[in-house]
């Protein structure tokens, strides 16, 4: 992405830097004949793969693969692709003047989440911590606050005995990163709402972490939560190539958007995912898709 183009035999490296390829080529002692044949197999393997995503994602796959065995980089019209990319690789990146990656890729999620549902829809995030932009205070009653005003749903009432204004140290946001409504045009409440939880981080990627977003939790904050129960959504800024495990996640963290279905929600209507926060996507990119490479990146803070 940030060179613009990349042979495709690049990317086996990251095996080679773990140490997964070489345990291979030194298996029982192989010949170089069969050093090079276990080089060829990972070449293809990765070639057939990006092949699998470029069929799934169509014109929103911002890369093709050229005769030459490269892989040629388009940009995408959002970004979303390439800042998902990047989250992917640096999960937990955070720059002075500038959100985290993972304030950024709930802003996307949940703009991506309110695209999906169509004209009428509206997003909040949730996640913790806040940034100033939002202006809904730093702790879970001041943001579980600030969503009621806007929806008129999720109070803020918990069950006797918990306190009223919980510490951040002991609630930071009760797994709740993102919610979307579609309001009824009667002014009456009962919304469609989907509430989603966010990860990047490639550990994340499995059934644990989609269980952390609970209803019965947050059922002890507010009260009621809303009128009619939410659909559960479970974003991830990785790609999950293996459909077995997709559908094996979908039973515990409700509908998955991975990368390949966010970009294809985002770039179907482009319009209603730019940021609200003034974000250039593209540029927080690359920004973060590699630490060692934020100095040559020249931008000024918003």
């Amino acid at each position: 992405m940030l060179a613009g183009v990349a042979n495709i035999d690049a990317g086996i490296e990251t095996e080679r830097m773990s140490g997964a390829v070489d345990d291979a080529l030194i298996e029982n002692g192989n010949s170089w004949g069969e050093r090079q044949e276990v080089l060829e197999n990972l070449s293809g393997a990765v070639a057939e793969e990006l092949d699998r995503r470029a069929r799934i994602m169509k014109a929103a796959y911002p890369f093709t693969i050229t005769p030459g065995s490269a892989l040629s980089y388009q940009p995408s019209k959002t970004g979303v692709y390439e800042f998902c990319l990047a989250a992917a690789r640096n999960p937990t990146g955070a720059l002075d003047g500038f959100p985290s990656t993972s304030a950024i890729f709930e802003w996307i999620a949940r703009d991506v989440l309110a695209s999906f549902l169509g004209d009428g829809a509206r997003g909040f995030r949730a996640g913790a911590p806040s940034c100033p932009v939002e202006n809904r205070g730093n702790s879970a009653r001041e943001t579980f606050l600030a969503l009621h005003k806007q929806c008129g749903e999720f109070r803020w009432c918990p069950e006797t005995g918990f306190p009223d204004e919980p510490t951040f140290k002991h609630l930071r946001d009760a797994g709740l990163d993102i919610v979307v409504w579609k309001p009824w045009q009667d002014g009456r409440l009962g919304h469609f709402f989907a509430i989603g939880q966010c990860a990047c981080g490639k550990n994340d990627v499995d059934a644990n972490k989609g269980r952390a977003l609970s209803l019965k939790r947050l059922g002890i904050w507010l009260r009621p939560m809303c009128h009619a129960a939410p659909m559960r959504c479970f974003f991830v800024a990785h790609h999950i190539p293996n459909t077995l495990h997709l559908y094996e996640i979908s039973k515990d963290a409700g509908v998955v958007f991975d990368r390949a279905r966010m970009v294809l929600a985002a770039e179907s209507s482009a319009d209603r995912v730019k940021s609200h926060e003034g974000i250039d996507y593209h540029q927080m990119a690359k920004m973060y898709a590699d630490p060692l490479v934020v100095q040559s990146v020249l931008v000024q803070p918003r």
